[in-house]
This record gives C-alpha cells, sequence and structure tokens, in this order.
C-alpha cells in the first residue's frame, strides 16, 4: 500500500514538475506565435546582437562540429579570428550543441526553440530550489513562484541574449547544490552545475561565482540553526561553518578547475581586447534614485537594453511580499538572522546598480558597452525566494500588515505618476495598479480565512499570477521586438548554399588562389562571413583585438574603434592589399565596390571579383613593421598612401581633389589648407545637411569621398545636371565612400543627418591614382607566398623572396601562432599589434603557420587534475558511506544477537537511547523535512523556513 502511494506521489510531483517547464516555455512560445517567429509566421528573435554576433557564431559552430574543423581558430571573420574566445563568449552552452540536427538556414529557428526551452527549465529548477525549502512540497504555488524568476524581467528583455541565460537557468539548480553541499557533504550537484554554468558563458559564471561568495554566507546561517543539541545534523557552530566553508571552497575550486581548459586561454585572449579595459572608478555617488528604482517592478517595465535602469521585474505579487518578510512576526519562523542576511544581499544588489564601483566590479572590472547591469536576475532570484517565504507563512500576518503593503504600493504608483523620472507611463502605472489591488484583496482575504476555503484562494492566487505573467511576458517582450525590431527569417541566409558552394569551388580553380577572400552583400549582419561560410574581413565580436581594430580604422573602414570592422568603405586599394578576391551578391548588389566586374550572373547570386587580389603573403619592405599611422589625423587617404609607401612602393595609391562647399544648414563651413572643407555644427538636437560638389578629376578615376563624422549619414549623389535620378548611399561613421567613375561631369554630394554629429567633422575628396595603383601591383605582387594546404589552424605556402625582406602577412596577430620557415620556428613579428610577419633571407622558403590559444595546455592540466581530484573525492565519499554501512550493519547485528538471549525488559532499555537519538535527529532544523501529504495545496501550510520538521507539522499530523 505504502508503495502504491509513493508512486502516485512520485507521479503527481513529475506532473507538477511538467507545468513548471510548460508554464513559462508555454508563455514565451505564446508571445513568439503573436509576433510570427518562424514558423508561426516569417519573423525572427534576433534582436540587437543576436541578429549580428550570436546567431553567425553559432552557425559556424554548427558547421565547424559537422565537419570536424577545430574550435581553436577561424579564417571567416576578421581576416582570421581566434574563436576558441569566440565559441567560449558566445556559444559554449551545452544547449548549442543541438544545432547539428538543423540545418543553417533553420539556426534562427532553433535559437527561438532553445529560448522557450531555457524558460521552461528555469521553471522547473526553480521548483526544485523552492521545493527543497518547504519539506520538498511541490503545489501550484511553488511552481508559480519559480515561474515568476523564469520570467523575470531580466529574462524577458534579455531572452535574445542566449550567451547568458544559462546562468539565469542554472542559478537555482547551483544553490540547491550549494545546499546539499553544506548540509550533507554531496558535492555533485553544486560542483556539476556551477561548472556547468561557467563553462557555457564564463561572463555570466562571473556573476554567479561573486554572488555565491555573498549568498554562501547567509544561506548558512538560514538553513542551519541554534541549538545546544549536538545530535541535530544542521546545528550551528563554529566547526560547521569551517565546515561548510572548506566545502565550499574546494567545491568552488573544483568547479573553476574544471573550466580551466576554456576560460584560462580565454581570459589570456580577451587581455588584448577592449572588452577589458577602464579604469577603477572613485565615485561613491549613487547613480539611480530608489524612488525611480522601484518603478523596474512595474508590469512590463519598460525593457532597458541600451541603457536605463536594472531589470528587476518579478511579479506583482513579490512586491506585496517582500515588505512583509521584514515585519514577519518571530512565530513564523522569519527570524532576525532571515532579516539581517537577506536584506543585506538586496541591499547590496541595489547598490550594486547605484554605484559606479560596484557595478564596474561587477561586470568583470569593466564598464560594459550597453545592456547595463547584467547581473539584475540575481535581485529577481532573491526576492522571489523571500516572497516564497512569506506566502507559505502568510496565516501569521495581520490583515492590517497587508493592506498597508498593497495601500502603500498603490500609493507609489500614483506618486510615481507626478514625481518619477522613468520611461513608465500609464499603461505600467494602470496595470500594476490593477494587480495591486486584485491580489491585495486576495491576500487579506486569506489572512481573514485562514482555515478555510483554502483551495478557493489558492486557485484564485494562482489565477491572477498566470494572468499577470501572460501580460507581462506578451507586453515586455512586445516592447522589445518594437523597439529593436525583428528581422525576417528568409532573408538571414538567403542562397547561403549557392555562395557558400561558390567561394569553396572557386578557390584554387584557373583565375584564382588556393587561399582566398570572399565578401557577401548585402552585408547586413556585421559577421555575415560567419553566416556563408567564408573568409572575409567583417568582425564583430568582445574577443576581437582591439588594437587590431583601431589599425584598420586608419584605412577607411567603418568601424567602432574598439571590437568591430566592417566591409563598408573597401575599395580596388584595400581589397586587393587584404586578398579579397570575390565578392558575392545574394540580394541586391548594395555597398559592392564599383569597381570591380561580373563574372557569374545566377538566378540565386551575381558575383563580382577582383583578379588583382594578393595573396595572404606578400614581400614588403621592412618598414611596414615600424608604421603607425596618426590617429589624430582622420584623412584615411592619407595614411593608406603612407601605408602603402611603407610596404616599399613609391608612389601614392589616392591624389587628392579640391572640394567646393554649395551649401550647409544648421552648420558652418570652413575651407582647409590641403583643399577639405571643415564642418562645425549649430544645433545637435536638429537635422543637419551639407551640399558639396567636386568640379575637376581624373577622367575615368574612381573617385571617393570621407566624411569624418562620428554619425553615420546618407550621401545623395547626382552627377551633372541630372538632378531627377539621383543615387542614395549609406555613410556609415570612419567609412570612405565611392562616388563613382569621373565622366567630366560635376559630382554633387548632399549628407544628411538625421542624427547631427556631436563634433565638427572634416571632408575629403580623393581620386584612386591609375598610375600609382599600376605601381602597387607590380611592386607587391611579384613576390607572393603560394599557399600549399590550410585547415583552421594551419596555413602552408612557399614563397620565393627576390632579396631579404619581410613577409607581410594579411593576418591578425597573435601570440597563440607559431611559425616555421624551412622547418625551423621563427620569431613571429607583430605590425603594431594588428598584423603579422616574418623576416625572410633572399631564396625559396616553405612557411608554415600553426595556432594553439595560449594556456590551453595550462588550462587543460588544471582541469584534467581538477577531474581527477572530483573522481576521488566522490570516490573517498562513497567508500567511506560503505565502510559506515558496514560498521552499522555489523552493530545492528551484534545487537540483534544479544537481545535474543536477553529478556524483553533489558531489550526495551537497551533500544531506548538508540530511538531517543534518532528521534532528535529527525527534529532537524533544516527546511526540507517531508510533509505528510504531497498532494495538500494550500498557501497557508508550511514549516517554517528555520524549522523543517517542528510541532508545526505535528499538530497537523
Amino acid at each position: 500500500m505504502s508503495r502504491f502511494i509513493n508512486e502516485e506521489i512520485t507521479k503527481k510531483k513529475w506532473f507538477k514538475l511538467l507545468m513548471a517547464f510548460l508554464l513559462p516555455a508555454g508563455a514565451m512560445l505564446a508571445i513568439f506565435a503573436i509576433l510570427e517567429v518562424y514558423p508561426f509566421g516569417n519573423a525572427t528573435i534576433m534582436s540587437v546582437d543576436c541578429y549580428h554576433q550570436y546567431t553567425p557564431f553559432l552557425i559556424e559552430l554548427r558547421d565547424k562540429l559537422l565537419s570536424g574543423d577545430s574550435l581553436f581558430y577561424s579564417w571567416n571573420s576578421g581576416l582570421g579570428s581566434e574563436y576558441y574566445a569566440i565559441y567560449a563568449n558566445y556559444e559554449a552552452s551545452p544547449l548549442n550543441l543541438f544545432v547539428v540536427f538543423v540545418t543553417a538556414t533553420a539556426v534562427p529557428a532553433f535559437v527561438a526553440f532553445i529560448t522557450v526551452i531555457r524558460a521552461g527549465l528555469a521553471g522547473v529548477f526553480m521548483t526544485l530550489f523552492l521545493s527543497s525549502n518547504d519539506s520538498k512540497r511541490i503545489d501550484a504555488i511553488t511552481v508559480m513562484f519559480a515561474s515568476s524568476y523564469a520570467l523575470c524581467g531580466w529574462f524577458l528583455t534579455d531572452y535574445w541574449n542566449i550567451m547568458w541565460c544559462d546562468a539565469l537557468v542554472l542559478l537555482p539548480l547551483i544553490a540547491l547544490g550549494l545546499k546539499k553541499l553544506m548540509l550533507e557533504g554531496k558535492y555533485s550537484l553544486y560542483v556539476i552545475s556551477l561548472a556547468v554554468c561557467i563553462y557555457s558563458n564564463f561572463y555570466a559564471g562571473f556573476f554567479i561565482c561573486l554572488f555565491l561568495s555573498l549568498f554562501a554566507v547567509v544561506y548558512y546561517f538560514i538553513i542551519h540553526t541554534f541549538s545546544k543539541d549536538r545530535s541535530i545534523t544542521n546545528r550551528m557552530s563554529f566547526a560547521s561553518f569551517f565546515k561548510s566553508a572548506g566545502r565550499f571552497a574546494l567545491g568552488s575550486a573544483i568547479a573553476g578547475g574544471l573550466t580551466a581548459v576554456l576560460t584560462i586561454p580565454t581570459y589570456i585572449i580577451l587581455q588584448n581586447s577592449s572588452a577589458t579595459g577602464g579604469d577603477f572608478p572613485v565615485d561613491f555617488k549613487l547613480t539611480t534614485s530608489l524612488f525611480d528604482f522601484l518603478a523596474r517592478f512595474m508590469v512590463v517595465a519598460h525593457p532597458n537594453i541600451r541603457d536605463g535602469m536594472a531589470n528587476v521585474y518579478c511579479g506583482v505579487m513579490m512586491v506585496l511580499l517582500l515588505p512583509l518578510f521584514f515585519m514577519a512576526p518571530k512565530k513564523s519562523g522569519i527570524t532576525l538572522k532571515h532579516k539581517i542576511g537577506f536584506g543585506f544581499l538586496v541591499a547590496f544588489m541595489y547598490l550594486s546598480f547605484s554605484n559606479r564601483m560596484l557595478n564596474y566590479i561587477w561586470h568583470g572590472f569593466h564598464f560594459p558597452n550597453q545592456i547595463p547591469y547584467r547581473q539584475s536576475f540575481l535581485m529577481s532570484f532573491l526576492i522571489v525566494f523571500m516572497a516564497f517565504m512569506v506566502i507559505r507563512r502568510i496565516r501569521f500576518f495581520s490583515t492590517r500588515s497587508i493592506c498597508t503593503c498593497a495601500v502603500g504600493a498603490g500609493c507609489y504608483l500614483i506618486l510615481f505618476e507626478k514625481f518619477g523620472e522613468g520611461n513608465e507611463n500609464y499603461l505600467q502605472i494602470g496595470l500594476t495598479l490593477v494587480f495591486v489591488l486584485i491580489q491585495g484583496l486576495v491576500l487579506r482575504a486569506i489572512s481573514l480565512n485562514t482555515n478555510k476555503r483554502k483551495g478557493f484562494y489558492t486557485d484564485l492566487v494562482v489565477s491572477m499570477m498566470i494572468l499577470e505573467m501572460l501580460v507581462a511576458t506578451c507586453g515586455t517582450v512586445g516592447q522589445v521586438a518594437m523597439n529593436e525590431g525583428i528581422p525576417e527569417y528568409n532573408l538571414y541566409t538567403m542562397y547561403r548554399v549557392d555562395a557558400r558552394y561558390y567561394a569553396q569551388k572557386a578557390e584554387g580553380s584557373d583565375g584564382h588562389a588556393p587561399f582566398e577572400r570572399t565578401e557577401i552583400y548585402p552585408a547586413n549582419s556585421c559577421n555575415v562571413q560567419s553566416i556563408y561560410g567564408v573568409k572575409g574581413i567583417s568582425i564583430f565580436s568582445s574577443t576581437a583585438r582591439e588594437s587590431f581594430v583601431v589599425y584598420m580604422r586608419n584605412f577607411g573602414f567603418h568601424n567602432n574603434g574598439i571590437n568591430s570592422i566592417r566591409t563598408a568603405g573597401l575599395s580596388q586599394v584595400t581589397a586587393t592589399i587584404l586578398g579579397v578576391r570575390n565578392f558575392v551578391c545574394v540580394g541586391e548588389g548594395i555597398g559592392v565596390p564599383l569597381c570591380f566586374d561580373m563574372e557569374l550572373d545566377t538566378s540565386t547570386i551575381d558575383v563580382h571579383g577582383n583578379e588583382d587580389a594578393f595573396a595572404v603573403g606578400f614581400m614588403t619592405s621592412d618598414d611596414i613593421i615600424d608604421y603607425l599611422p596618426d590617429s589624430n589625423n582622420n584623412d584615411s587617404f592619407l595614411k593608406t598612401n603612407e601605408w602603402i609607401r611603407a610596404m616599399g612602393v613609391d608612389a601614392d595609391v589616392y591624389s587628392q581633389l579640391q572640394l567646393t562647399n554649395v551649401s550647409c544648414e544648421n552648420a558652418s563651413s570652413t575651407r582647409n589648407n590641403d583643399g577639405s572643407i571643415r564642418y562645425a555644427f549649430t544645433d545637435t538636437t536638429q537635422d543637419s545637411q551639407v551640399s558639396i560638389v567636386i568640379d575637376e578629376a581624373t577622367i575615368g578615376s574612381e573617385v571617393f569621398l570621407y566624411v569624418g563624422a562620428n554619425k553615420s549619414s546618407n550621401c545623395v549623389i547626382t552627377v551633372g545636371d541630372d538632378d531627377k535620378t539621383p543615387t542614395t548611399v549609406p555613410a556609415r561613421s570612419e567609412q570612405i565612400v565611392s562616388l563613382g567613375e569621373y565622366d567630366g561631369n560635376p559630382i554633387n554630394v548632399t549628407i544628411k543627418y538625421s542624427e547631427t554629429p556631436t563634433r565638427p567633422m572634416n571632408i575629403y575628396a580623393y581620386e584612386q591614382s591609375i598610375e600609382g595603383y599600376q605601381e602597387m601591383l607590380d611592386v607587391l605582387g611579384d613576390e607572393q607566398l603560394l599557399v600549399t594546404s590550410y585547415d583552421s589552424t594551419h596555413l602552408t605556402g612557399t614563397i620565393d623572396a627576390k632579396e631579404d625582406g619581410f613577409l607581410f602577412l594579411s593576418v591578425p596577430y597573435s601570440e597563440g601562432f607559431t611559425v616555421t620557415v624551412d622547418g625551423k620556428e621563427t620569431e613571429l613579428i607583430s605590425v603594431q599589434d594588428a598584423l603579422c610577419g616574418v623576416n625572410l633571407t633572399k631564396g625559396t622558403h616553405t612557411i608554415s603557420l600553426s595556432y594553439v590559444p595560449v594556456g590551453f595546455k595550462e588550462g587543460a592540466l588544471i582541469s584534467l587534475a581538477s577531474g581527477l581530484a572530483f573522481v576521488l573525492l566522490l570516490a573517498v565519499q562513497i567508500f567511506i558511506k560503505r565502510m559506515r554501512t558496514k560498521q552499522a550493519v555489523a552493530v545492528q547485528s551484534q545487537s540483534d544477537a544479544v537481545g535474543s538471549n536477553d529478556d524483553i525488559t533489558s531489550e526495551v532499555v537497551e533500544s531506548g537511547p538508540t530511538d531517543s537519538v534518532a528521534l532528535k535527529a529527525t527534529q532537524t532544523t533544516e527546511i526540507n523535512a517531508e510533509p505528510d501529504n504531497q498532494d495538500q495545496e494550500s498557501i497557508n501550510d508550511s514549516t517554517s523556513p528555520s524549522e523543517g520538521s517542528t510541532d508545526e507539522n505535528t499538530d497537523e499530523k
């Protein structure tokens, strides 16, 4: 009979865990269906960086896994990139491994699918954690509070940020493992879940580790109790505290060590990126108002992605119950230690949002570029946990206390409408006020009817929370989609198969080099090469080498100066130097340099070719090693001339032209001595435009414009008097713009700004010198590296050097490279810490370049040692457990033997003390004592958070 009952309880438990998965997952699926996300329509969830970074790198991961390619390096993005760090930062989530089961075209849909899965898993894991702190009970209340965490404001705002979401999912599981570690000495769950979290994303893993260093101390005092009875397993003492601290330190060290194979090389690579820059702030002032911050708990609070205060919404019920936590009477079991401990954690999290020093530390000793307060889900975790403790003890609170909280929340909403400065408006205020009134009344009714109609009020609370959850999910995700956009599904990988097939088949064929680069147009994504699986220039990654980006910006490429460079601004000169051979159009040929002729025209793709493209390596003067472009001069044409001359070419590839100012609106103009024009804007809040004309240039030469502005614009180009058919081209910041070939007619250009530059700008006009370009081909093109073989981590080729010189490689410099010349290891020389090369003597040489991330071997050894230590630790625990079991069996057998020879009275006397000790051991102060009835679903019935199997449970029994 008992077995049947246990089976029924187990079945119902699994059903409730299934509901914990389906509720948040279903809510996300519902809003995706409403937004017509594929397969419900033609949209995707790839907002913001998910479009430009996460999904392209995920497609590349899929290609690597299916092909068996190395994860160390990739030639696709940024002329070559250290993919191991990209993998660690963006794609290391175990869930991403399932991408191999979908096509590259279906990856955007896969991203939406795993987002739904993550929401569900967060609900399940939070349910398990809350249950472990509530006598292992799982009912509708447990599921709803867990769902409130799973669909907190952070997740509803950053659901597209697939690289950090695993931290939110795994946090409850890590906390559950922490409890088992402290109370039972069980390492497995804590070590494995924390290791997976750190491995999944080291950055979000840092949030978790920092949080655990605080949470673990507070949680120790929560799950332990003061008692003089030494037989109680979770008795608080100095010995148990240091034992728990030792377990925590050891388990954390093993978890971190297991991931060292990934984190150590990534840490070293990141030292050369913009992600680790910044000075430690010394400002102690608070940057946010507590009054305004509280508005972030409103229903459908504005999703802050670019800037703004933290996304901490987790449900109106949590807001109502949170003050009650600190008002709880002692008899409720929420004692002073709970209030001090959790009060400290919540206050510290708020200060982490408001204080620049703490904010700097939380984000890895770096101020983030947009996406503020990335650790805000930690506050939602705390508040849901605290509110859950209160709802289980709601019978201990007076009606006055509950009404005070509800009225206080309502008054705040009214005052915020008048005095608040956040982005929340009447919609958020109205919705929140409605749920405050309804849920406040429900809580009041519960307090008045402690033992009556408990099931009804439980259902009412659950219904209201489900309704609010759906409203918040649809409203918040809908705002993200409206503000940030939702790209179309069928355009993202359009004609990928054809474009990639052409690039692979063309390489090494007649008229093509064995190693060549291909650009895809239109380049809608910053990492379009990763999407299409071809080698190119563009890259946008937090792991990109900052010195490389800064160096390349000098030559007219659109970039942000820290971690991104685009092909916008590519000219015949730079395309040739960097070995860009093919220009594949998969849509309208927007942005394709006009100087390249079409080589292939099909129904799906068009291909333009650059037959002059150099190999990945060619001989130059060693002056290129020391050439450092002047960062204070934004004349990209002049710096390109200097760059080519430093390679050994005694000619300019660009010649400057004279500009004439025609008109300017909201700006004043000044002619510079070199013929360029400087514009200073009058009012940066107003639209602006300037008009210029180029009257003279060499017939047949390509004319370029460089607009040195820190804002993007549109250039409207008309040639001669033909103003009826103007051409409009985008002019992104820091890029050169081709105006086409000069045919003798004046070229008129109107530059329009919808967002006026915040600083003065210079405009330069140049033409490409036909003679200078030919001189460049003659000097640099006669000694090129012939690539004989390559893969993702190796490149081998031969070159015939006519004289001693420098082999320039159009490959970003990395300390992970090893180069050999004729089989002997040689120093790889850095070109301004951006590109690289090697000194060669006259003659024919075989060059071999190979890559292994710095620190990989050391990290692998640490991970191996940690793994062995973990296995040994588990083995020792199993051995000790078995020994104790054998000893217990032996004692029991001996006791039985003695009992068979003694009278009944003696047997009773012998067994009395043992039973007494066992009884005391069961009267533990843990939170997880098993209740009688797993099916009971009421708000009121619960043990206290620090007294698991106490008199309350005894009374109920």
